[in-house]
């Protein structure tokens, strides 16, 4: 069967052969059975000539876009959070937990799939059944957004008789278990009450800023990662498991930090980056993509994808040109190969925005590559 390449990446795309299920089986070491084909993690990365293109038809920060976030691709499209959804105007960068879930097909402009008022998502995945997992900053909490209705089904709204504080991140084990990071970027106490719907009252979220886990039956549980490393308190961020799932890598503004893990539980801490990074996602043979975010420190542009290898050497970088801040990563596209990174804007005034131009701007976006391994959607 012949496998399309993204048309606006076409130049990079070659005519390969997609074999079919019976003689493609799946590996047992890809996270649902279903993403990676035999072998796949003997490939070597080869990134030359490979650039990051802007997808064409999505707008820029100025014609709607603050922070866009989450992406996942599922049955032909991209879907992605866009995080304080209404243009800032004068305003810059607004902080809010008001979120609308955006889907994207090849050839056609995105379209809201979800509004703010309901959605209020951070980070999207999917599990071993296809399911779409949020982690929900309006309410604090995990959830199932089902795909025919929209009807969001709670798995986990709190911990201790306290609600999360925003769920950012996660990212979802073979058994279905869940990992995600819960920074306090916006709580009820740190934005406008006005903005918060169901979101709770200050002081009400769970003390500190967490990794927690979720069972496939809904049991919650701390884990032991901000214990083996206080750095990451700080507003932790990212989270991935490995190929092999052996290992937890989380990281947040202090950097990046990978631990072994055994049912559930971690130990044995190993910093990969000193740098604050924001994104992670993986390809079949083992790399780590990290979205790096040091603009939120020195005020630079964080315009960096750094690629590490399955024993966490550094391989490779991907650079982002018109992006303040390169927010997360994932894979999709027929054939699984195109990587897909989204962005931040920069927090300019809202007129300045407007009128300046895609070559001198720095607006949230989203940026694709035509890779030569497949990875893992979200």
């Amino acid at each position: 069967m012949a496998i399309a390449c993204l048309s606006f990446l076409a130049a990079s795309c070659s005519g390969t052969i997609s074999p079919t299920s019976s003689d493609n089986p799946t590996s047992i070491t890809d996270a649902n059975g279903k993403y990676c084909p035999v072998g796949s993690e003997e490939l070597a990365l080869n990134l030359a000539n490979v650039t990051l293109t802007r997808v064409p038809n999505i707008p820029l920060m100025y014609q709607g876009y603050n922070n866009i976030e989450g992406p996942v691709w599922h049955d032909g499209a991209l879907y992605y959070s866009n995080m304080g959804s209404h243009p800032p105007d004068k305003q810059g960068f607004v902080l809010t937990n008001q979120t609308t879930i955006w889907r994207w097909v090849e050839g056609e402009a995105p379209q809201i799939w979800m509004n703010d008022s309901i959605a209020g998502t951070n980070g999207l995945a999917l599990d071993s059944r296809g399911n779409l997992l949020v982690a929900r900053q309006l309410d604090g909490s995990l959830s199932i957004i089902d795909w025919a209705t929209q009807e969001i089904t709670p798995i986990a709204s709190g911990y201790n008789n306290k609600r999360f504080n925003a769920p950012n991140d996660l990212t979802v084990a073979h058994d279905d278990r869940v990992y995600f990071t819960d920074p306090n970027w916006n709580t009820p106490s740190n934005i406008s009450v006005d903005s918060i719907q169901g979101g709770g009252k200050p002081g009400s979220t769970a003390p500190g800023q967490r990794i927690y886990t979720i069972t496939a039956d809904g049991n919650v549980s701390t884990t032991a990662v901000t214990e083996l490393v206080p750095a990451l308190r700080d507003k932790p961020n990212g989270i991935i498991l490995s190929l092999d799932q052996q290992q937890l890598i989380v990281g947040g503004l202090r950097g990046l930090w990978a631990f072994d893990l055994e049912a559930g539980e971690v130990s044995n801490p190993q910093q990969l980056l000193n740098s604050p990074i924001d994104g992670l996602g993986k390809d079949c043979s083992g790399n780590i993509y990290v979205t790096t975010t040091r603009a939120l420190i020195n005020r630079t542009d964080g315009q960096v994808v750094v690629i590490l290898d399955k024993n966490y050497r550094e391989v490779g970088q991907l650079t982002v040109q018109g992006i303040h801040i390169v927010t997360n990563i994932a894979f999709g596209g027929e054939d699984g190969k195109t990587v897909f990174v989204t962005g931040l804007t920069d927090p300019m005034d809202g007129e300045d925005a407007r009128q300046c131009g895609d070559a001198t701007c720095l607006n949230a976006g989203i940026y694709a590559a035509k890779l030569n391994v497949q990875g893992f959607p979200f």
